[in-house]
């Protein structure tokens, strides 16, 4: 009888044919002494828990999982590459118990006169580990854990004082941190995510709207990428943080995204074309695969993160040491071909010439061969805009800078009024051809955040161009022996006043401040994660300063809806200005009534937008913000008119 227990014991191995029979059998009962049938119970019932983990470790561990018809409980528990690894490793958990059990087996042969207890007492010592393994796959069965999550739940594992159990987790999770490993191998040096059960924490997730045929075949349900990547679906990978380990923090798992994108940039067709100044700067020629940016030093990176599974615990230190050499590694080889094959601090002079209005004669040229070739705004269509944008070119002799530039008009989803001539600028979007490996610095979000503060900007200076036509026909006007009333003068000389004092901190306490800063860091030869960093912070702050941190829903240039309803005050405040402006301009200077109600609403909204600046100066560190009230408000004129208006 004990040793058709041993037996018993042994048939659980992967090599056995299971134990089933002999648990449910009721001849043993027949035969056992009642003394040692509460021992045998007790026995029966270790085995009865560890078979329960060995058909977990055959039927998701094996090769051929499915030839295993009796584990009823296989549905509830999750599927993938990290489950199967991890029923390996408790399947080598108990390799020491199968090597003990062959021994007491030899031993019982040895000598007769041992008893059931004597099999008891040596089972019991494997109990705290047969029920930690329990522990282990009911956690996955309960949580249905699956990828990194049941990784985290080995990872936190570890936290107990029983060395049995420390060398036991250690076999269990080795097999799991491998399939991690593998994944982040992959991403980092290769840009390769082959992730059928959603289990690593890099997800590819393809913006709505984008066609499934758009894809490659390898795209399935899951949204896994497809074989060859568009640049614009680099930028649709993000970060999956139900399956984020604790381990590895919101940073980290930021700085793998990138290193896995910027292989993925290296990886694209780029079709460059190496002019002869270029390769004057540079004697070492750039390739067009990824081998450009390892240099040869794949290998070495690769043992990198192997190396972090010869520890029996994930390192987090280790970790994080090795995903910051391979960043910084790469940071520093895109900075070095950003600066030396883009050319990068030109690229941010033509951004900020075009997006930016730094060169105002350009787009001055563009009103002018705008309104020319139609009698008003009503006329115009999207090729008066794409036409005047060309002829200003080649009359401002800049076709050569605007040739990565160009100006289409896109319909928007907000809901414009269209009594507002300015309001069509919100549909103006100018498009930046940029070369590689700038794709990092300029993704589709930021080239849609210039074009935020482009229309911003390219409506200030059309309105400002408005009130100059108006000027120069007053002007006109007064030469031919009509003079013009001074009410209207007074009025146009304020809306001047503020739009050149607006446009003024605009492009110079923000634009001007802000860029030179931006430059700097690219002039301190910083490496490409920094300059990222300071590009960032820097359109941050202009958008920032600029009053266009908005959500798309207040960006509807609606100026009947009056600007104290809107969420951002100041923003709409200025736009009611601006609609006022606009319809100065086109006011009849024979009805002095109009004149007296778009003085009274001028002097209210420049009242309102006055007393918002100064609320904001004293709730914030906002230095630009004083040179505006400065200007705006110079010896408190506008405040002092206020109270002069309330007292009358």
């Amino acid at each position: 009888m004990i040793h058709d227990i041993l037996l018993s014991c042994m048939s659980l191995s992967r090599k056995g044919i299971g134990i089933k029979s002999f648990l449910t059998t009721n001849v043993v009962e027949e035969f056992m002494h009642p003394c040692e049938r509460a021992i045998f119970e007790k026995i029966i019932d270790i085995l009865s828990s560890l078979s329960e983990i060995v058909r977990f470790a055959k039927f998701f561990g094996g090769v051929s999982q499915r030839d295993i018809s009796d584990f009823s409980d296989a549905h509830e528990y999750s599927t993938g590459y990290y489950l199967r690894n991890f029923a390996q490793g408790i399947e080598r958990a108990l390799d020491d118990y199968y090597k003990e059990t062959a021994e007491l087996e030899t031993i019982t042969e040895q000598n007769t006169t041992h008893s059931l207890n004597y099999i008891y007492n040596s089972l019991e010592q494997h109990l705290p580990i047969i029920i930690f393994l329990r522990k282990l796959i009911n956690d996955a069965r309960i949580q249905k854990l699956n990828g990194c999550q049941l990784l985290e739940n080995l990872h936190v594992s570890y936290d107990h004082g029983d060395i049995r159990l420390k060398k036991i987790i250690n076999k269990v999770s080795r097999p799991v941190k491998l399939a991690f490993l593998s994944h982040l191998t992959h991403w980092l040096l290769f840009g390769i995510i082959d992730d059928e059960y959603a289990e690593f924490f890099i997800n590819y997730r393809p913006n709505e709207g984008v066609a499934k045929s758009s894809c490659d075949k390898s795209y399935t349900s899951t949204n896994s990428p497809p074989s060859i990547l568009s640049e614009e679906e680099i930028w649709q990978y993000e970060i999956r943080f139900s399956q984020l380990p604790s381990f590895v923090s919101a940073v980290l798992a930021e700085k793998i995204l990138f290193v896995g994108q910027t292989v993925l940039v290296f990886k694209l067709d780029r079709r460059k074309i190496k002019t002869d100044s270029w390769i004057s700067k540079s004697q070492a020629p750039f390739c067009d695969d990824i081998g450009e940016l390892w240099n040869g030093k794949e290998g070495m990176f690769c043992n990198l993160i192997e190396d972090l599974n010869q520890d029996d615990k994930i390192d987090v230190f280790e970790l994080e040491r090795a995903i910051n050499q391979i960043k910084k590694y790469v940071s520093q080889r895109l900075s070095e071909i950003a600066v030396i094959e883009d050319d990068l601090e030109r690229q941010l002079c033509l951004i900020k010439d075009f997006y930016l209005l730094g060169r105002g004669e350009f787009y001055l040229e563009f009103f002018r061969q705008l309104y020319e070739s139609s009698e008003n705004f009503a006329e115009l269509n999207n090729k008066n805009y794409t036409k005047a944008f060309e002829i200003a070119a080649n009359v401002m002799a800049t076709a050569d800078d605007l040739e990565n530039f160009s100006l289409s008009v896109q319909k928007t989803t907000i809901d414009l009024d269209e009594s507002c001539e300015f309001a069509l600028f919100q549909n103006l979007h100018l498009k930046y051809i940029y070369k590689w490996p700038l794709n990092l610095l300029f993704s589709p979000t930021t080239i849609e955040r210039y074009n935020t503060v482009f229309r911003f900007l390219l409506t200030v200076r059309k309105i400002q161009y408005d009130l100059q036509l108006v000027w120069a026909r007053h002007k006109w006007t007064s030469k031919t022996g009509n003079p013009v009333d001074i009410k209207i003068i007074s009025l146009r000389n304020h809306l001047m006043f503020f739009l050149d004092n607006l446009q003024y901190y605009i492009q110079v306490d923000v634009l001007e401040c802000q860029f030179s800063m931006l430059m700097n860091v690219i002039a301190s030869k910083a490496d490409f994660e920094e300059i990222q960093r300071a590009h960032s912070v820097f359109l941050a702050n202009v958008l920032s300063q600029c009053f266009l941190l908005t959500d798309e829903t207040d960006k509807k240039i609606n100026t009947s809806q009056p600007a104290r309803h809107s969420q951002y005050p100041v923003y709409g405040t200025i736009l009611e200005i601006f609609s006022l402006c606009e319809k100065f301009s086109v006011v009849n200077e024979n009805n002095l009534d109009d004149v007296d109600r778009l003085e009274d609403r001028f002097n209210v909204a420049i009242s309102g937008l006055i007393k918002l600046l100064v609320n904001i100066k004293s709730a914030s560190s906002f230095g630009a913000l004083s040179q505006l009230l400065l200007r705006l408000d110079f010896n408190r004129w506008f405040s002092l008119k206020r109270h002069e208006v309330a007292a009358l």
